[in-house]
């Protein structure tokens, strides 16, 4: 046993020092004993550095969206609190985004540096930050919490009479607790227990157990985060569309009668149906650019030596990923209406005091 652990010390050293060489990101586990003579691989690393380049810019980008979306959604929501329309999840939801796209830039910026760490200080920038901890575990409760908005919407539309008796406040402010706390723990305990710091370098998902407990790993966030919250998306918003269009159906053949009435209920079932379409999109962008992610690590985590193809195939899936976080901004501005009021209030603005300005 003492020669086969010793065996393995020495094939896990030369693993992590090639790594080393090779890149900071989550893909340090990959290995190839030739990558340094072979083109084709320095290609990948070349792919993969404008790739991260470019992770920085939609994070940027992405973080300046979210600011404004989440501004416009609290002052709309502040207007329209005495109505009761705020929707706390929706906030709770760019508020993640947000946070995503912030620790992205972070992230991203702290990997290519390659700054080189020790000590407590080094450790935790490791696992929080390089090993991309931190910002998997907003995008893990940016889906969650678009599972429970999903929800929601469902009780509120379908079972109107029975949310409305049953679905409190708090149960609101609990699911957006859960959110932040389950994207975490779906995450960060993984990160600690199989990062490295080993000669200044961060090795993150790199120390396993042994493949099977990665092969777990991967098959609970495919269920958790992808899985279940797609089967959601379908069920409950197949049947609100279906009960939407029946009762605008039925509004449209009672046109007699007190027409006042009839307009503002009219208007209160084009603005939920609004909002329905905006999570509909949400969560279409969601599934088309957060499946190759999920099918990538399925088949990384199912071949023992990858190839370099899958190598730059990390960084692809990862940029669509967070493109869809920088998206969503994009689709409450065009789709919601409160949004879009305030994002265009706000441009008046800005047009009005140029103008004072030149003149």
């Amino acid at each position: 046993m003492s020669v086969e652990s010793e065996d393995m010390s020495v094939e896990d050293s030369t693993a992590a020092q090639t790594l080393s060489d090779i890149t900071y990101s989550t893909t340090d586990y990959i290995r190839s004993s030739s990558s340094s003579f072979d083109p084709a691989w320095q290609i990948a690393i070349t792919v993969e550095f404008y790739f991260r380049y470019s992770l920085i810019a939609i994070g940027i980008f992405g973080t300046a969206a979210n600011a404004l979306v989440l501004y416009a959604l609290v002052m709309y929501n502040a207007q329209e609190a005495k109505k009761r329309a705020i929707n706390l999840l929706l906030i709770n939801q760019n508020s993640l985004d947000l946070l995503s796209c912030v620790l992205l830039v972070v992230s991203t910026s702290m990997g290519v540096n390659k700054t080189y760490l020790e000590g407590a200080l080094g450790y935790f920038l490791c696992t929080v930050f390089i090993s991309e901890g931190a910002s998997y575990s907003s995008l893990y409760g940016s889906v969650i919490n678009l599972t429970m908005l999903t929800l929601e919407r469902y009780l509120k539309v379908v079972h109107p009479f029975w949310s409305k008796k049953y679905l409190k406040r708090w149960m609101i402010h609990v699911a957006m607790v859960f959110a932040w706390i389950s994207g975490i723990s779906f995450n960060m305990p993984v990160v600690f227990a199989t990062t490295l710091l080993q000669d200044g370098v961060c090795l993150s998902y790199f120390a396993w157990e042994n493949p099977a407990v990665r092969m777990m790993y991967v098959v609970i966030i495919f269920v958790c985060c992808f899985l279940v919250p797609l089967v959601v998306f379908v069920y409950c918003y197949g049947h609100i569309v279906v009960v939407m269009r029946r009762q605008m159906k039925v509004m449209a053949g009672h046109g007699g009668g007190n027409v006042q009435a009839n307009a503002a209920q009219i208007q209160s079932q084009r603005i939920k149906w609004n909002i329905i379409k905006t999570m509909i999109i949400v969560n279409v962008t969601f599934v088309v650019c957060f499946s190759p992610t999920i099918v990538y690590f399925m088949i990384v985590d199912n071949t023992t030596y990858p190839s370099t193809s899958l190598y730059v195939g990390y960084s692809a899936t990862t940029f669509l990923a967070y493109l869809n976080v920088c998206m969503n901004p994009f689709i409450y501005a065009t789709k919601h209406d409160g949004v879009k009021q305030r994002l265009l209030s706000i441009c008046y603005r800005c047009k009005g005091q140029a103008a004072v300005v030149g003149n």
